[in-house]
């Protein structure tokens, strides 16, 4: 656009010293002036000029070019001769003289007639001229520029983004191609200098908006394959470091579960993971033996305190076994009348006390003889309605679906009817002999993050009281008036066996619940090997 401000300044300048050159020292404008000067100039002079105007307009590169004369008189504004319409010479002007005298020596605005192929019309010319005088003869010399479509275009030639325009002062502008507002580039005065005609240009950014669209789409696509390569490279990264890690997470799993035997092979042992791999193999090795080391410490400790509970129950009962002996035999020694009535109450008595210790021998040889399970897969509702047969008040409820596990079935079967045999007694303890509720339900669980399956016996008993609770696993702790204290030990002993856990809570009805909780996948490996050896453990109790 400053370009083009100064190829318009340099327009009218070049056009006023054109103008001048031909005032000053043009031939043709020379011999016009002398025929006026001495009276010459008729009608053969127009037809002269009629034929060679035109060709000086065109040599000069004007759109209009005027012969007028200037003298003062009535002759004055004659138009001597038109180069681009020869049709008015003869006719007079005297305006378009007062309108050169009054702009001096600068371009001006006005209206000319002008021939087209339409026919004769009237257009705006930009006026350059000057006047020469000689032997009281005058000439004025008019040159123009049509101010057309073309006139704006040709200021900077064929430069494709710039577009220009020509309106009259507060004429809307025509639509020019570009996102702005087209501004002013300059402005085109009339013989009195007002503002007649106004140069407006604009820069069309359509192909630049183009081509940075083009490369907006190409970046956006060159941006997507990237971060599509970057998701499949992270995801190939992400994946072979926490592929080790899986397999970490994994065997903690199985660790958490019993199973200390599992191990971790991974390549690249240099790296992190196989680092931690290594640490963690080591880790298991170490509990696995101190794990061995407990359950021997804990077998012996184990056996010393079933050894001196047996030396506490059987010291019971031998006690009165000796006082009827004794007795017998002082009445004996003295022949004492009443020795038969005696000796059949002391029998009775020597009796007795015997059968508790044959009682109490029995379920002592029951619990240490427990052997490791024997799991296999089955369907635990089928247990339940087994249980539900052999007591038929009490309440099963299952779930619709199978709900399967690796187990024992005959030491579970014997789990379940200890504790509904114990709920049973509870109940009637409370509420009289055939009545009270007792209820076993079976639901899908977890233990430690393993899929696993709850078992849950609830009665509406008198419960279970708090201190009872850290001992009721005890081997011989009974609360019981004719128990022998080995039901429930045998009971947390199977489920120990099987990686399981049980616990006690209050029921909903107030009275006790028994919670087991058995994983799906069956007895851990380790402990069953543990339980195979010679010396078996009193109780696999889990703090």
């Amino acid at each position: 656009m400053a370009a083009a401000q100064r190829r318009l300044a340099e327009r009218e300048a070049a056009d006023r010293g054109a103008a001048e050159a031909l005032c000053a020292h043009d031939l043709l404008v020379a011999q016009v002036l002398g025929e006026l000067a001495g009276e010459r100039f008729g009608q053969a002079e127009e037809r002269r000029l009629a034929r060679q105007l035109p060709a000086l307009m065109r040599s000069r590169r004007f759109d209009t070019l005027h012969l007028v004369d200037a003298r003062s008189g009535a002759r004055r504004g004659r138009i001597l001769g038109a180069g681009h319409y020869p049709g008015l010479a003869g006719g007079a002007d005297p305006g378009l003289l007062d309108a050169l005298g009054r702009a001096g020596d600068a371009p001006f605005v006005t209206r000319l007639r002008v021939r087209s192929d339409e026919g004769a019309r009237d257009a705006r010319v930009l006026v350059t001229g000057c006047t020469v005088a000689r032997d009281r003869a005058a000439l004025a010399v008019l040159v123009g520029r049509r101010l057309e479509e073309g006139f704006a275009d040709g200021l900077l030639g064929d430069v494709s983004p710039v577009h220009f325009a020509l309106v009259e002062p507060g004429e809307a502008p025509p639509e020019l191609r570009g996102s702005q507002p087209p501004r002013e580039v300059g402005a085109l005065v009339d013989a009195a200098g007002a503002r007649r005609l106004v140069l407006l240009a604009n820069i069309d950014d359509a192909p630049l908006r183009a081509q940075i669209a083009a490369l907006e789409r190409r970046g956006l696509a060159l941006a997507g394959v990237a971060l599509v390569l970057a998701l499949v490279f992270a995801v190939a990264v992400a994946y072979g470091l926490s592929r080790g890690l899986r397999e970490l997470e994994a065997a903690a799993r199985r660790v958490g579960a019993g199973d200390l035997d599992s191990t971790l092979t991974l390549p690249r042992r240099r790296t992190e993971v196989g680092r931690t791999a290594e640490a963690f193999n080591a880790m298991t090795r170490e509990l696995a033996a101190t794990q061995r080391k407990l359950l021997r410490a804990e077998r012996i400790a184990a056996w010393r305190e079933v050894a001196r509970r047996i030396a506490h129950e059987i010291k019971n009962p031998l006690q009165p076994i000796q006082i009827e002996i004794e007795t017998m035999r002082k009445l004996h020694a003295r022949k004492h009348p009443s020795f038969d009535a005696e000796f059949e109450s002391s029998t009775g008595v020597i009796l007795e006390e015997v059968q508790r210790l044959n009682a109490m021998v029995t379920e002592f040889s029951r619990f240490a003889r427990l052997p490791a399970p024997t799991a296999t897969r089955f369907d635990l509702r089928e247990l339940a309605t087994h249980v539900g047969t052999l007591h038929p008040r009490l309440e099963v409820s299952v779930p619709d679906a199978p709900l399967e596990a690796r187990a024992d079935r005959d030491q579970l079967t014997q789990v379940l009817v200890n504790l509904v045999q114990n709920g049973a007694d509870a109940a009637e303890a409370r509420h009289g002999a055939g009545r009270g509720t007792v209820r076993l339900s079976m639901a899908p669980a977890s233990l430690v993050a393993a899929p696993a399956v709850e078992l849950r016996i609830e009665d509406d008993g008198p419960g279970i009281a708090l201190e009872d609770r850290l001992r009721i696993f005890e081997p011989y702790f009974t609360t019981k008036s004719q128990g022998t204290g080995l039901g429930l030990a045998i009971v947390h002993r199977i489920v120990g066996d099987h990686g399981g856990s049980i616990d006690v809570a209050d029921a909903a009805g107030g009275g006790a619940a028994f919670v087991v909780l058995l994983p799906e996948s069956g007895p851990p490996a380790a402990l069953s090997a543990t339980l195979s050896e010679a010396e078996l453990p009193l109780s696999t109790r889990r703090e």
